[in-house]
């Protein structure tokens, strides 16, 4: 922005200069310094629009570094990451049914809750959506039940184009992790290891889940970290 606002302040300084130095008349000189003062506006309009939208991506992908960090915390609660499964399933039940203070909300998990909550840590843990061909009927076969039981456990995921979406939203969190860890890789190798079989695809359900383009985001994450070792 002020290199702007020097650049521009310079180009009018020189062109003031070359009407004298010229000996144009007052009305030529006049003209070419309202053109100039126009591109100076200009400039400076859109230095403002620029300024404000790249404060608005930094407010945005703060917000999802935090929705990111309160992800991982809310799996952590499942269990120590160097327990197996089994022993992270048996770390959630001691801690259900812990005593709770009077004064406390207590909060039970049904059945289907349980699952669910054992699913999304061992999807996060094994990632088995870095498959392209990862869906629907893989996730029921990667959880050890039948079809009837998944629906009867995970009801809001019987229709397989839901399930499919929230496949796609672990692999759109899988890569705005990858984008923050691995600034050399492109997006087609991001889209290819969160297991996108194509970029669009990848632009597209990124967008979907954050708001933003993994580009954007990209950008404005390499701008904060400027400004911090700045």
């Amino acid at each position: 922005m002020n290199k702007r606002i020097a650049l521009t302040a310079s180009s009018l300084f020189l062109a003031i200069s070359f009407c004298r130095a010229r000996t144009l008349t007052l009305a030529e000189a006049d003209t070419i310094i309202v053109i100039l003062l126009f591109f100076v506006i200009l400039l400076l309009v859109l230095g403002a629009i620029s300024v404000k939208y790249n404060r608005y991506i930094s407010q945005r992908n703060e917000q999802l570094r935090r929705i990111l960090n309160a992800l991982d915390d809310y799996r952590a609660i499942v269990g120590d990451g160097e327990l197996s499964l089994d022993e992270q399933e048996e770390v959630l039940k001691k801690k259900q049914s812990k005593p709770k203070p009077k004064t406390a909300k207590v909060i039970q998990m049904d059945e289907g809750q349980t699952f669910f909550v054992k699913m999304d840590a061992r999807m996060n843990k094994e990632k088995p959506f870095t498959d392209p061909d990862f869906d629907h009927y893989a996730l029921i076969e990667f959880m050890g039940v039948d079809q009837e039981t998944f629906s009867k456990l995970v009801p809001r995921y019987t229709d397989p184009v839901r399930t499919n979406d929230y496949i796609k939203s672990l692999r759109a969190e899988y890569a705005a992790k990858m984008l923050m860890e691995h600034s050399d890789y492109s997006m087609d190798e991001i889209a290819s290891k969160c297991g996108f079989t194509n970029t669009a695809a990848f632009n597209s359900a990124f967008k979907f889940s954050f708001g933003i383009t993994p580009t954007d985001y990209l950008n404005s994450v390499s701008q904060m970290f400027k400004k911090k070792v700045n």
